[in-house]
């Protein structure tokens, strides 16, 4: 069995000072994240989860986030969204000046969450277009 490393179409043309920017970006977040989270597991696995939504995996159901994490199974992700004490609203109010400086524009438009996609199956719970 050969195994192939198959090009990444998200990547194209990734050079040092693109990784320098998302490492900063990356350590700012994670700055302003942590005040949210009593507990140095949570604030692992919340920007874990964050990791895992912005990872080119086509569905992003909990098995799929675990996978992407190197979990075996999704029961820390469904602890986190769940049962996990933490303060969504204080938490976007942390991070939305960071988001607005790198992303702000009067003219930009944010999607966040999509989910207009064509579902596969018939009978299932949750196939037909949302």
């Amino acid at each position: 069995m050969e195994l192939r490393q198959e090009p990444d179409p998200f990547l194209g043309d990734v050079n040092l000072e693109m990784v320098r920017t998302w490492t900063l970006w990356r350590t700012e977040g994670e700055r302003r994240m942590g005040a949210q989270f009593a507990r140095r597991e949570v604030r692992w696995r919340a920007w874990a989860y964050i990791r895992a939504l912005l990872s080119p995996v086509e569905r992003k159901n909990g098995w799929q986030v675990a996978e992407v994490n190197g979990e075996a199974t999704p029961y820390g992700v469904q602890h986190l969204l769940g049962r996990a004490q933490w303060d969504a609203d204080a938490l976007r109010d942390d991070l939305r000046p960071s988001v607005v400086e790198h992303l702000g524009d009067p003219q930009a438009v944010l999607v966040v969450d999509e989910t207009g996609f064509l579902k596969k199956g018939q009978h299932s719970a949750g196939v037909a277009r949302q």
